[in-house]
């Protein structure tokens, strides 16, 4: 189990979706403690490619192992975090396995103090309103995050230019 969750890991930082999302079970599901939301298999295909479009990398540490799951401490850095001055959220992750090895829940459970991303995007937000407001719409409707690669190489983007028009 071990080699597969590190090989998983591993494929999720290479980018290489279809390579993840060999070690996930059909009935794969990822919750996020935090707004009792859970995301299937068929639409973490899109929190991948975020990942990818954001150039997004996890680290773990202290982890767990059990005989179906893996606990441990995930730190995750990417291009957007970076611009709008965050260096890393990091939560504490559980992955559950059938008795094939592969990953059947994945439970993300943030760190208390966790920056918001809300309060970190207000001022590219605020700047891209006055700006840029028809990429501001097209990326952010009514203020709702588009999880997938495209919205995500959008928004490294606009908060590239956002960064070159505002002086630090």
């Amino acid at each position: 189990m071990r080699k597969q969750f590190e090989a998983y890991l591993a494929a999720v930082n290479e980018h290489d979706t279809d390579k993840a999302l060999s070690y996930l079970s059909s009935s794969f599901q990822l919750k996020f403690a935090d707004y009792d939301y859970v995301i299937d298999k068929k639409r973490f295909v899109h929190v991948l490619g975020w990942d990818k479009g954001v150039n997004g990398k996890i680290t773990c540490s202290d982890l767990e192992e059990e005989k179906y799951s893996i606990k441990g401490l995930f730190s995750e850095r990417n291009d957007f975090f970076q611009l709008i001055g965050i260096d890393a959220l990091t939560a504490t992750m559980v992955f559950w396995f059938d008795q094939r090895g592969l990953i059947i829940r994945q439970v993300y459970m943030p760190l208390a103090g966790q920056p918001s991303l809300k309060e970190k995007l207000k001022p590219a937000v605020e700047w891209a309103r006055a700006n840029r407001p028809e990429e501001l719409e097209a990326i952010y409707p009514q203020e709702q995050m588009q999880y997938n690669q495209e919205m995500a190489e959008r928004w490294v983007a606009l908060l590239k230019e956002w960064k070159a028009a505002v002086p630090a």
